[in-house]
């Protein structure tokens, strides 16, 4: 197949193009993305094709457009082909199955179903042609991380079952822009100039230089990021929307500090911060060691807690300004921590928004 002379209509038509885009193999998915490598001016009209025929899927079999309109623009497409000139080579639709005429609907109604934005489909593979830029993939099928090293020295962890596509280099003027499907770590390198972005599904993670964990499984119905240093940006994409309903009062951006991570449901397209299961020691150089308390102000312990986990702790100051904490809490986790100094001091804690708040009566 000569396919670097097709245009969008031509892919339309093309058997091996819909059974790609409606069920991609990882035979397929290599074969397009040479296709792509090779002649990257092709991407538009890849990208246009497969959104129509993604669209088709969405909406036309679902029954979408009522039975009587899709019959009247089957009338209306045929007069139009009736009316062309004859030409030597083959016409857009030669024949009238079911797929050609649906396409046909989609092609005449231009984006009226796909640029509906609640109904854009978001995955690994579209997220990768619709960059239009030759890249590498790498693809985990073993059993332990596979480890992966850009051009500019940013360090990734690729867990099992998992695929990353990425650039072999990040030219000057382009963005660092990598695309995951699964899980991986990342340890990416410090360029104020050039922040490092992921996309993974709906999720679009905008970085400067920081740690961070990223599980976006194409089959799971949440996205999670956690973050183990620095700051990370994460967004929706702009056109993802909630299966049903509006995005109005729906958080769409975060900015996540060390020990956050963020939720985002897919179906409801909202994202949801709280602090991970497991905080961990942040501040350099510091140990368990360091928390052995004797007759220590409370105040004093949930700054140090602060600072060294780098976790926000809201209380009322002035309302524990009595109390004091004598524990050894070397081995204790973050939050067994907060169980012993609130117990101490008969107080509660909860986390909300990816922050410890504590409440209590005070100390006499």
């Amino acid at each position: 197949m000569n396919y670097e002379h097709y245009l969008v209509k031509d892919f339309l038509e093309d058997t091996a193009f819909r059974k790609w885009v409606q069920s991609p193999s990882a035979e397929s998915n290599a074969f397009w993305q040479k296709f792509l490598d090779q002649h990257p001016q092709k991407s538009t009209e890849v990208a246009q094709a497969r959104k129509f025929l993604l669209a088709l899927d969405e909406h036309v079999s679902s029954g979408f457009v009522p039975e009587e309109q899709q019959k009247q623009v089957f009338r209306n497409i045929k007069t139009q082909l009736n009316q062309e000139d004859e030409r030597p080579v083959r016409r857009f639709f030669p024949t009238w199955p079911y797929w050609s005429a649906a396409a046909s609907i989609v092609l005449l109604l231009g984006f009226w179903f796909y640029g509906k934005q609640s109904d854009k489909s978001y995955s690994y593979q579209s997220n990768v042609i619709d960059s239009g830029r030759r890249l590498v993939e790498k693809v985990n099928n073993g059993g332990t991380p596979m480890s992966i090293v850009f051009a500019d020295g940013s360090k990734v962890r690729l867990a099992p079952a998992s695929r990353i596509s990425f650039p072999e280099e990040f030219n000057a003027g382009d963005k660092r822009e990598v695309f995951l499907s699964g899980e991986a770590f990342f340890d990416v390198a410090k360029n104020p100039e050039r922040p490092f972005f992921v996309y993974s599904n709906e999720l679009v993670t905008k970085v400067l230089g920081t740690s961070f964990n990223i599980k976006a499984y194409e089959q799971d119905q949440d996205i999670t990021i956690n973050v183990t240093s620095g700051k990370v940006a994460v967004s929706i994409a702009e056109d993802a929307k909630p299966a049903a309903g509006s995005t109005e009062g729906k958080v769409r951006d975060l900015l996540l500090l060390p020990n956050q991570q963020a939720v985002l449901s897919r179906k409801e397209a909202e994202l949801v911060r709280s602090l991970v299961k497991e905080p961990v020691l942040v501040k350099a150089n510091a140990t368990h060691k360091d928390f052995v308390f004797v007759r220590t102000p409370v105040d004093e312990v949930f700054e140090k807690l602060k600072t060294d986990y780098s976790v926000q702790i809201t209380y009322d100051a002035a309302l524990f300004a009595r109390c004091e904490l004598t524990a050894d809490l070397t081995a204790e986790s973050l939050y067994e921590k907060l169980d012993v100094i609130c117990k101490t001091i008969e107080a509660t804690y909860k986390s909300e928004d990816g922050r410890i708040v504590v409440t209590g009566n005070g100390c006499n």
